[in-house]
């Protein structure tokens, strides 16, 4: 019977495709090169997806003569894993080679217009792994490892995909199936009732299984054997988790006014009593998560918040990213403004929540507490142009806080008192040379204004950071001097009480001088 063959111009754009290297992952081996006169040295093979003719390897007597022959029915190969192919047809099946041939053609595409290793930097791959002092800079080794140590662990089972990572010391490794494997899960007799509990908080509320790693060990494929059972760690049974999207939005209810904010985004991971949301915005600065039983008719949530202000360590209080939005939300929820949410998987709501009031939570308002404090400080580093970092271990009394409020009042206008406001505004004067000072002040009939004007700005630390005010002056206008004590008997030298009395139109205003 006549084979379906490739013509020369499919077999050229074939091999071109993926840079005349085989098609297998595991191979790549260059397949041309040249030999003597001038020729071609060829190990390559256009192999045939499916048969060129019936009875060979994965024929499909469906495929038309032109579709046997078309270029998407073939995979460049070198002649050893053409063989190997064509031997094992279970192994080797059509949507196997498919898979080699896409992730041939974009390895081909990745490397297009880049330098290959050169055995120089072979050599310092070498010297690096030897002295742990490399020869030049390997900005790709950490990922060149982990994908080393991925295809290692697929060797030894194909049928699951690994995933490596490596951070804070701790290696993790992450397991997924690519077919239905058939696994025996071992549990050592000790942990059995720890390994039951876990199971029913799986299946009821979709939540992990996390274990020591020693307690467990898996029969079935050489792979666990290799990750779980010779290695100390925890091993993690994880429930498939759907991507899903928590609409906020703050109500005042006296007033009506909405105010919505950014989507917390995160996943949904369901059991047969309960789901569970876990999710984060503003950069994660501000998390959100609860659990909804599906079995309560009260329609009760168990809500958990979390404000992690990790990565505004050390930060300019000026540049504090997503300050504003966490101090508006966080604000409004101490105001008792309410709380709704709505849950969308996939762009379908599943749940919404009624109107909550927060603001009795310790912690509500403890975060507000130090939120105001950020905002202080924030105002007077900028009317100061002094530039104060945050920390996160900052302590400070409520009187130490009223205080930075009070210095924020005269920063932004000044503390403006009228005569209700204040009392018993009295000096203390030194009589001058014949009493000059205080005759004059006798025999003054007209209203006038004061002005005192501290010597040394007040100190106060800002997150740790010193910071000087400038000096405080305080201005009573308009007023009336009234002399207290024995005029006759004064020298000079002599100090003598001045009360000023407030006339019509009086304000006592407290600023700092420029």
């Amino acid at each position: 019977m006549a084979r379906d063959n490739f013509t020369k111009t499919v077999i050229e754009k074939l091999k071109a495709r993926v840079a005349h290297r085989c098609s297998n992952p595991d191979c790549r081996v260059p397949t041309s090169a040249p030999s003597a006169d001038n020729k071609v040295n060829n190990i390559g093979v256009a192999a045939h997806i499916h048969a060129a003719s019936s009875g060979g390897p994965r024929y499909d007597k469906l495929m038309t003569v032109a579709e046997r022959k078309s270029i998407d029915n073939a995979i460049w190969l070198c002649a050893n894993c053409s063989i190997n192919i064509d031997r094992d047809v279970k192994k080797y099946t059509d949507i196997f080679l498919k898979e080699w041939k896409v992730k041939a053609e974009d390895t081909a595409s990745s490397e297009l217009g880049k330098k290959l290793p050169s055995n120089n930097e072979t050599i310092d791959t070498v010297t690096a792994a030897l002295t742990g002092l490399p020869k030049n800079p390997l900005m790709n080794a950490i990922s060149n490892v982990h994908q080393a140590t991925e295809k290692a662990f697929e060797f030894i089972d194909p049928r699951f995909l690994v995933k490596t990572a490596h951070n804070d010391g701790l290696t993790s490794i992450r397991v997924y199936a690519k077919e239905d494997v058939s696994l025996k899960l071992n549990i050592r007799d000790e942990n059995f009732k720890e390994y039951l509990e876990k199971y029913q908080q799986l299946i009821e509320h979709g939540e992990d299984i996390v274990m020591e790693s020693e307690a467990i060990t898996i029969e079935g494929s050489k792979l666990f054997d290799e990750i779980i059972n010779h290695n100390d760690g925890t091993l993690s049974i994880r429930t498939e988790k759907k991507q899903a999207r928590q609409k906020l939005w703050l109500l005042e209810k006296e007033t009506g006014v909405v105010e919505t904010f950014d989507d917390v985004l995160g996943t949904i991971n369901f059991g047969t009593r309960s789901f569970t949301f876990n999710g984060a915005t503003f950069n994660e600065i501000f998390s959100l998560s609860y659990r909804k039983n599906l079995v309560d008719r009260h329609n009760e949530v168990y809500l958990t918040m979390h404000f992690c202000f990790d990565q505004w360590e050390g930060v300019s209080l000026t540049r504090l990213p997503y300050f504003d939005k966490v101090l508006s939300l966080i604000s409004k929820m101490a105001q008792g403004w309410e709380i709704y949410t709505s849950l969308e998987v996939m762009g379908t709501k599943i749940f919404s929540s009624q109107g909550m009031k927060l603001n009795k939570l310790d912690y509500i308002l403890c975060t507000n507490t130090l939120l105001h404090y950020i905002e202080h400080c924030k105002i007077i580093s900028i009317a100061l142009r002094q530039e104060i970092h945050f920390t996160y271990d900052v302590a400070f009394t409520a009187d130490e806080h009223q205080n930075i409020a009070e210095i924020i009042e005269i920063i932004e206008g000044g503390q403006v008192y009228d005569e209700s406001n204040v009392s018993n505004l009295t000096c203390s004067l030194l009589v001058d040379d014949k009493c000059k000072n205080v005759k004059m002040l006798i025999e003054s009939t007209e209203s006038t204004s004061i002005q005192w004007v501290e010597k040394v700005g007040e100190k106060v630390s800002l997150f740790g950071h010193a910071v000087t005010l400038p000096v405080k002056k305080i201005s009573l206008d308009p007023v009336i001097p009234k002399i207290h004590g024995k005029v006759d008997e004064l020298k000079s030298g002599d100090a003598i009480k001045i009360e000023w009395v407030p006339q019509k139109g009086f304000k006592c205003i407290v600023s700092y001088k420029t």
